[in-house]
């Protein structure tokens, strides 16, 4: 029982730290902030060693930020019979990349970024739309209502107040009404989540046998809801750590490393593939840069003492 408590413990520190950091990061740290990390910092020895390795973190994605333009560094030699596998590997990936080609959703979004972009869109109802990396969007706003449809990715809305026109986000299996100001959705491989940073939205799914659920979501809470329209629990939610990434930032806590790296495909220009299911499921602590993928998968290949393949310049597979 001691062993569990005390692993539980170790991953809310490193938890607690990783949010430290990023509200230190961010401009918006108070005076009593900053007096009430440093009392978090001087209460447990444990503090200090989590919060140093997330820096000296950051001093190990500076220190291969040249090394990874050698594709080498990536790519070590590898016995002869792992090459057995990496012309049926990149068949599959040339298959699937023709399979999934973001051609089509291009076609119908409105707005689109591409890998690494961030746009800020002004709507000509006042309201901003920040998207983020690899996402797509529909705007459809008129003198009766404000309808968008994230398609794809991740974006931030600034909502201007209408009472008269109710600002209404659909994505996936939902649908998310303003009822305030700021919220973001991020739509990820099996679920959406719904975070607020001011105010509060009202999401309501429909399931496939035509049953409704609604939610109220206030500031600084969030909740999610997977593909069979279900919606999960209403949480608590750091809002810098929900949007650090526009400040640049990858905020990762005790997350699997399969949906890290599904998250670090949206900033890379290539694809990044887990080829284990087993190694998928190890957690991982951290706060990344946007800007350098592939410096993240080193210090993730560092840490988890992995190993990466390049079949070319844009297949990366990661494994044992």
């Amino acid at each position: 029982m001691k062993s569990t408590t005390s692993a539980t413990d170790d991953v809310a520190i490193k938890a607690a730290a990783n949010t430290w950091w990023v509200r230190l990061d961010s401009d918006q740290v108070s005076a009593g902030e900053r007096d009430e990390f440093a009392r978090w910092l001087a209460a447990d020895p444990k503090h200090r060693q989590a919060f140093d390795a997330i820096c000296a973190l950051w001093n190990e994605l500076d220190a291969v930020k040249q090394r990874i333009a050698k594709p080498e560094i990536i790519a070590p030699k590898t016995p002869w019979f792992r090459n057995l596998w990496a012309a049926p590997a990149l068949a599959i990936c040339c298959l699937t990349l023709w399979l999934f080609s973001p051609l089509p959703m291009l076609l119908r979004a409105d707005f689109h970024t591409g890998y690494g972009e961030m746009r800020d869109i002004r709507l000509r109802d006042g309201s901003i739309v920040h998207l983020n990396s690899n996402s797509a969007l529909t705007v459809n706003i008129d003198g009766n209502r404000r309808q968008l449809t994230l398609l794809q990715g991740e974006a931030w809305f600034e909502v201007s107040p209408d009472p008269t026109r109710p600002f209404q986000v659909h994505a996936e299996h939902g649908t998310v009404t303003a009822l305030g100001t700021a919220f973001n959705i991020r739509l990820q491989r099996s679920q959406t989540e719904v975070s607020v940073t001011e105010h509060s939205v009202a999401v309501d799914v429909e399931q496939a046998d035509g049953q409704a659920q609604h939610a109220l979501v206030s500031e600084g809470q969030q909740l999610v809801y997977d593909q069979q329209a279900k919606l999960g629990g209403v949480k608590a939610a750091d809002s810098r750590t929900v949007t650090a990434w526009r400040r640049g930032k990858l905020v990762f806590q005790d997350q699997p490393l399969g949906e890290v790296i599904a998250e670090l495909n949206r900033y890379y220009h290539g694809y990044l593939l887990v080829t284990d299911d087993s190694i998928a499921q190890r957690r991982v602590n951290g706060v990344f840069r946007t800007d350098q993928p592939l410096a993240v998968l080193s210090a993730l290949e560092s840490s988890l003492q992995l190993h990466s393949t390049r079949i070319n310049d844009y297949l990366i597979l990661l494994h044992r």
